[in-house]
């Protein structure tokens, strides 16, 4: 088990090989977000037709990181917010930054494997998944998942890349347009609002992470000469995952609602 939550770690942050793991701290030392852009939930979040201003709303943030959305929220918001991410320094970093920012009374962090948690977490008001990739299986199968642990009138906000319309660009693990948004109804849920994420800023966060990451990985490679390979083929895999990022599909982080209430008689 523990071998394919390493795996699942690793695809969620685009690396490959499992030696790589045990070093993914010390190369993401530099960055609190790792993922999605709190900025860009809030906004989201605050285009919306209804009071989110409440302590009495649950959040999930699943893959949470460094708490680098739930700790903005539950600031934000007041939100009680569950981070779960199955990096122990990463948990321990969201916690020490809970305190930082006055909000570690509104913020639990735990270590662990979100595909277990969401078997037994019980029910919230917004769930989170931002940019941690397939880790639940396709967007239907996700969706359906996550659908389980909503309260009645609950939300996901989801990060997540599909392939535009008309392109001829293939990719493994992302869907072309049209096959995305008809998973999503499939799932039994529908998009409500999204923003699509702008090519410069894009390239502009990729850019700082890329940088970050290289001076570390760097330093990596002065200490552990024998492992440069591991290191440098991450830097190769981050700069084809960039590319493809800004030049190949479409970044949108979306907010999901049910199309139907399915806890109404629960």
């Amino acid at each position: 088990m523990m071998h394919d939550i390493i795996e699942s770690v690793l695809m969620s942050l685009d690396g490959k090989n499992v030696e790589l793991y045990p070093y993914i701290p010390y190369l993401l030392k530099d960055l609190w977000e790792i993922g999605s852009s709190a900025d860009q939930m809030i906004r989201l979040l605050d285009r919306q037709n209804r009071v989110f201003s409440n302590p009495e709303l649950k959040v999930l943030d699943l893959g949470c990181g460094k708490g680098a959305i739930a700790i903005p929220l539950a600031k934000k918001y007041g939100f009680t917010v569950k981070g779960i991410d199955a990096v122990p320094e990463f948990i321990e970093f969201a916690r020490e930054k809970a305190i930082e920012w006055k909000v570690a009374d509104r913020c639990q962090f735990e270590e662990g494997d979100i595909r277990e948690y969401v078997e037994k977490c019980g029910l919230y008001d917004i769930i989170v998944l931002g940019s941690i990739g397939p880790v639940f299986g396709n967007v239907q199968e996700t969706l359906r998942i996550l659908s389980k642990c909503l309260r009645p009138n609950g939300i996901i906000l989801l990060d997540d890349a599909y392939i535009p319309d008309g392109s001829d660009f293939y990719h493994n693990s992302c869907l072309p347009e049209a096959q995305f948004m008809t998973q999503i109804r499939r799932s039994g849920c529908k998009i409500t609002d999204s923003i699509v994420c702008d090519a410069s800023d894009m390239v502009n966060a990729n850019e700082v992470i890329y940088k970050q990451t290289s001076k570390r990985a760097k330093e990596l490679i002065n200490i552990y000469p024998g492992l440069r390979y591991i290191f440098e083929d991450y830097l190769k895999t981050q700069r084809v995952e960039n590319k493809i990022l800004e030049n190949n599909v479409t970044c949108a982080l979306m907010l999901i609602e049910l199309t139907h209430n399915h806890n109404e008689n629960h």
